[in-house]
């Protein structure tokens, strides 16, 4: 389940830059978020290559992995770890698929009401509304020179128990997601980057199939 919902979270959009960051009015986020809606809505397909790093507050090693994503408008979606473990999630419509070579699981969202809201939020994110959306998170937005941090806190007590706030770093050149940290209650950190990001190209519908 916690794999799925850091597929969630980085769809709900982003690189940082250094200097400190200036608080924006709640009228500047409101323009911010609505440029970022603009180009999320024209957004038909995107593909791209993550890396992920997983920081534990009781251990001093981090865990890396990596591999690729897909998305296709308007419903289909597929995150896919290739190291060190793979990993596979694809979404198509009301079918959700997860597993790896040794289990699989096929899950239809309209007769399971917790997957129904991951993809309920997941198509949200993808088409920008959860930015505009205050049902399910507080927003907040920063001004980094080079790019604007959002800062999504949970509401709904479904959220806040599975983390405590999420960090989208959206670059100012593309208004487009290349970034993202995610904080959970037991202080672990997660912090995934998006890279070799191709927007509105060419995607094989077979990618999106349900195995």
């Amino acid at each position: 389940m916690k794999k799925i919902i850091i597929v969630l979270l980085v769809l709900i959009g982003c690189v940082a830059c250094a200097g400190a960051a200036v608080n924006l009015s709640e009228k500047q986020q409101d323009e911010v978020v609505a440029k970022i809606n603009v180009a999320a809505s024209e957004m038909k397909t995107m593909s791209c290559s993550f890396t992920q790093t997983k920081y534990l507050s009781l251990l001093s090693d981090k865990m890396l992995s990596s591999g690729k994503m897909y998305y296709r408008q308007p419903n289909c979606l597929r995150w896919e770890y290739a190291s060190p473990y793979s990993y596979l999630f694809v979404f198509n419509g009301s079918k959700v698929y997860v597993g790896n070579n040794s289990r699989k699981n096929v899950i239809d969202t309209n007769t399971n009401k917790i997957f129904k809201e991951i993809a309920r939020i997941m198509m949200n994110t993808v088409t920008g509304k959860a930015l505009s959306d205050k049902t399910d998170f507080a927003i907040g937005v920063s001004d980094n020179h080079t790019s604007w941090t959002v800062t999504l806190t949970p509401k709904k007590k479904e959220l806040k128990q599975m983390f405590m706030k999420i960090e989208l770093i959206f670059n100012k050149s593309n208004l487009h997601i290349s970034e993202l940290n995610i904080f959970e209650k037991n202080n672990d950190k997660t912090n995934i980057k998006l890279n070799d990001i191709v927007y509105n190209g060419p995607i094989k519908e077979s990618l999106f199939a349900i195995p």
